[in-house]
């Protein structure tokens, strides 16, 4: 099973030494929404340094578990293991969304920053 979001608003950032990105149907009257964070610095708990993910929910989260992020310019294809699919309830997320050139580089480029120490395969079309 996979999810699709029709996402009218995005979000990326470093806060608090800490990679955000996230994707919502909504700026303000969020219903649907994708939430990606990995704190910058290493943790002595193996688990705390992957990526938490957040999907409608904290009660639909997990750490770790993307085994394949594929980006366009209009497009994110979340691939999710087993285990995260299992706790998220779908195997796969993709993101439709809207964003010029200059913002898609920038995207990408936290992404990556969010890959770090990871083992996530990215693909940019």
């Amino acid at each position: 099973m996979s999810i699709l979001l029709k996402a009218s608003f995005v979000y990326f950032s470093i806060e608090d030494e800490t990679i955000i990105i996230g994707f919502a149907d909504d700026e303000f009257n969020t219903k649907d929404y994708v939430l990606f964070q990995k704190s910058l610095f290493i943790d002595d708990i193996p688990m705390l340094n992957k990526v938490h993910i957040t999907l409608n929910s904290e009660n639909r989260a997990a750490y770790g578990g993307i085994v394949r992020i594929r980006l366009s310019q209009k497009l994110i294809s979340i691939i999710l293991s087993k285990e995260t699919a299992n706790s998220l309830g779908t195997d796969s997320i993709d993101i439709e969304y809207a964003l010029d050139e200059n913002q898609f580089n920038s995207l990408i480029s936290h992404f990556h920053k969010l890959n770090a120490e990871q083992e996530i395969v990215i693909e940019v079309k």
